[in-house]
């Protein structure tokens, strides 16, 4: 064999060489890319499941006449709260006229609860909720509202 005859076998096997090289190196590139894409879309499949199994409480006030207000707990989560109790620490001067017991609250409903607040009543108030969900069964919040 000539140079001539050599030269084109070289340049041919360099050519196949670094096109092998090029193929496996993005072709990782890819497989780790794909790695990271099914990694978020799994973690945004167990957000959007955690979000279904949730209660989120929450509490308004309504005021009323003559120092009558109401406290509508809801539910703005997707699941149903279970054996939701509210509390009020040290509401000294306000007077809860309907409280019910441990109670369940579906999702995007509420509970009234009525209270009267005269007027030596602080003008803030502070909520406790304790609930169960699908997802824990011991959620505590606290919230302070206005009277």
């Amino acid at each position: 064999m000539t140079a001539l005859q050599i030269i084109p076998i070289i340049v041919s096997t360099m050519a196949l060489g670094f096109s092998l090289y090029t193929h496996f190196k993005y072709d990782a590139k890819i497989k780790k890319q794909n790695t990271l894409i099914n990694q978020f879309q799994l973690d945004k499949f167990k957000k959007e499941t955690d979000s279904e199994k949730r209660a989120i409480i929450e509490a308004n006030v309504v005021k009323g006449e003559k120092g009558k207000r109401i406290v509508k707990v809801y539910n703005k989560g997707k699941a149903i709260a279970k054996n939701v109790v509210v509390t009020f620490p040290g509401a000294s001067n306000v007077f809860i006229m309907d409280y019910p017991a441990s109670i369940d609250i579906r999702s995007q409903n509420s509970i009234d609860i009525q209270i009267n607040a005269s007027k030596i009543s602080p003008e803030t108030l502070t909520i406790n909720f304790e609930w169960e969900d699908d997802l824990s069964l011991n959620n505590k919040d606290s919230q302070i509202i206005q009277v």
